[in-house]
């Protein structure tokens, strides 16, 4: 593997966990892909004049160790797999200091001209270079708990608070959060749903740890970490539009929690965003992750989402 971006972690990066928030995890691979697609002979894709330029439909992301304030970081990566308009990418970002992998990114790119998003066959120049990075996937960086390959379910935004889903985030799209050809940064659907999901977890999981401090005596701080996402990118709303957030739970086990999220157009309903995510409750205390315990786990289970 190459690398293809190397930094650390700034302090306005860390959320209230303490330590290196998702969006900005997704924010420094695709800055990574964006230099690969460069050394693919895609070098100016992503610049205001392109006429063609590359898009994540698909996005699968480990979470294997934290980042916290000032922690040196690098990105490497290459080409898993090349198809007529796709490709797919392998990166994981790596603690500079020992080695440790932070977090692993499965991405599906899709080339395409920079004004429609229709797709758009890659250049010769990029089908002669892709054979000199293709790597395999590692263990640690293959999917878990989520599969990469399978299609979304079907969404109907109307139905999704009769099965159990909850709005827990609004928001309009400025211009700081699109780039140069109108489509909100990638970045800002996982940061939205990061921004959003307290409203559904944050006071289960203060009754979660308060149970549990009060079966062993132990203090604890709720917070919660999240292993492994996957996003599937529908459609990209622009500045002036908006985004709400709908968020369930789908699925429990003894520690983990599977939530899923979905971006829609508040007025319109239109889908942009499928995301499904594999959380845990971390105490901030001990900086562990707690068992789920019987009382909160009854109130969770009675609050799963219905399948379609």
């Amino acid at each position: 593997m190459q690398d293809y971006w190397r930094g650390s972690v700034e302090a306005w990066e860390c959320d209230e966990m303490g330590h290196m928030n998702v969006r900005f995890w997704v924010r420094r691979s695709l800055d990574g892909m964006m230099l690969m697609a460069a050394g693919l002979g895609c070098d100016r894709a992503f610049a205001p004049e392109a006429t063609a330029t590359l898009i994540p439909v698909r996005q699968h992301i480990r979470f294997l160790r934290e980042a916290r304030e000032g922690a040196p970081l690098f990105f490497r990566g290459g080409v898993v797999g090349l198809e007529d308009t796709d490709m797919v990418v392998y990166g994981e970002i790596v603690h500079a200091l020992d080695g440790a992998i932070g977090a692993t990114f499965l991405t599906r790119l899709r080339h395409v001209e920079a004004s429609t998003g229709k797709p758009y066959p890659w250049p010769v120049r990029t089908l002669e270079r892709v054979p000199h990075v293709m790597v395999e996937v590692p263990i640690h960086g293959r999917p878990r708990s989520i599969p990469f390959e399978s299609e979304p379910e079907p969404i109907e935004s109307a139905h999704l608070i009769a099965r159990g889903f909850q709005q827990v985030g609004l928001s309009a799209v400025r211009v700081e959060d699109a780039d140069v050809f109108n489509r909100l940064y990638p970045e800002g659907m996982i940061g939205r749903v990061s921004t959003a999901v307290p409203n559904l977890m944050t006071a289960w999981r203060e009754e979660a740890t308060a149970e549990l401090s009060a079966m062993d005596g132990q203090p604890r701080k709720a917070g919660a970490a999240v292993l492994e996402y996957r996003l599937d990118y529908l459609a990209w709303p622009g500045v002036g539009d908006f985004t709400a957030v709908y968020s369930g739970v789908a699925e429990l086990a003894e520690k983990t929690n599977t939530l899923k999220h979905i971006l829609t157009h508040p007025l319109t309903g239109q889908v942009y965003c499928v995301c499904e995510a594999v959380a845990v409750t971390f105490d901030l205390v001990a900086r562990k992750v707690i068992p789920i315990p019987p009382q909160a786990r009854a109130s969770l289970e009675a609050r799963l989402i219905k399948p379609i």
